[in-house]
């Protein structure tokens, strides 16, 4: 006997013949809820059913070994759901449940924390947009503020008060620019107002970052810091497959454009991607940077492993680890390497 699943029922075969059979309920939800029982390698009731009597008898899947069946590499004969009085369209309804499900699932906490730090540099790019055109739009009317005050209080000046003539710490300030008109005092004000309110907004959707990071990866939020991971789990895809990464694709993750010209254009290899914007990194000597971000990407690999699989925080062992090897390449790499060009001189 052969015991053979089909999407509406199980059967036991005899050679070509069916001899005994259990038909799965008439409705989608049932046989949708069978189908992801099968892909998940568990075993239907159906199945126990028909084997629970025999002594003996054969699979074709290897799930099925696990109620005693003996795996064959025989094709088993095709069974027609027409012969049971099932209809193909009720698979395809079943089958759209699945994947409505799968879809549902496949959406996880780390999908939000990608869409988030992106919508975080998407702000601060705008930020920066508005901010400039800001500058310039005041500075037809008093473009000395710009050198008197830094950039946050600059655009809460002009938000709060904006002509120069109601500022009172401004007004003994000799200017060359114009007169504002009301209307355009106004907008000016507004605009000035708007960029106040993105930048709230951005600290708040940074500290949402931070949370979800400490939640999602907390090894990897120790490491490499909350939005630098983020961005790394953006571009790897998730942490998932943060985790399976091995330690030089972490390195570039960030810098694909760069190894695409590198391995088009044969110019110089990148050394790092967005792991450039760590302190350690972009801080240290040119010289140093390479070294210092696969050493930061060995830590994070390991990090994002740990926290997609074993949910140990270990990011303490991995520091002190990483604090060692740091001292090691700023002690070997003191001094700047030399320069040649291509005849072997120096530079």
């Amino acid at each position: 006997m052969i015991l053979v699943t089909t999407w509406f029922g199980s059967f036991l075969l005899d050679g070509d013949q069916v001899s005994e059979f259990r038909l799965f309920p008439r409705n989608a939800r049932d046989i949708a809820a069978r189908m992801r029982r099968v892909s998940d390698s568990r075993i239907l009731g159906e199945e126990r059913e028909l084997v629970e009597d025999l002594d003996e008898f054969f699979v074709v899947e290897r799930r099925l070994e696990k109620i005693g069946g003996a795996n064959i590499s025989v094709e088993p004969p095709f069974i027609r759901p027409e012969d049971f009085d099932f209809d193909r369209d009720l698979l395809h309804e079943a089958m759209i449940l699945v994947a409505k499900e799968k879809m549902t699932k496949a959406v996880g906490r780390d999908d939000h924390v990608s869409q988030a730090v992106n919508a975080l540099d998407d702000m601060e790019k705008t930020i920066n947009i508005l901010h400039g055109r800001l500058k310039e739009w005041y500075g037809l009317h008093f473009p000395e503020l710009e050198k008197l005050v830094d950039g946050d209080s600059f655009v809460q000046l002009i938000s709060e008060f904006g002509s120069k003539d109601k500022m009172a710490e401004m007004k003994d300030v000799d200017s060359i620019g114009s007169e504002l008109a009301p209307e355009d005092e106004k907008t000016i004000m507004e605009m000035a107002s708007m960029i106040e309110e993105a930048r709230s907004r951005r600290t708040t959707l940074q500290a949402y970052v931070e949370s979800s990071m400490k939640s999602l990866a907390p090894n990897i939020t120790e490491i490499a810091g909350p939005i630098i991971g983020a961005r790394l789990i953006d571009l790897a895809g998730g942490l998932e497959r943060l985790a399976r990464l091995p330690t030089g694709t972490i390195q570039l993750l960030g810098a694909e454009k760069a190894l695409f010209r590198h391995l088009k254009s044969k110019t110089k290899p990148p050394k790092h991607g967005v792991l450039f914007q760590h302190p350690d990194v972009h801080r240290s000597p040119y010289w140093q940077r390479g070294a210092i971000a696969r050493a930061y990407a060995g830590k994070i690999g390991i990090a994002a492993r740990a926290d997609h699989y074993t949910k140990r925080f270990i990011a303490g062992e991995l520091k002190t680890d990483l604090q060692k090897t740091l001292e090691r390449i700023r002690e070997n790499r003191k001094e700047a390497p030399v320069r040649r060009n291509r005849r072997g001189k120096r530079k």
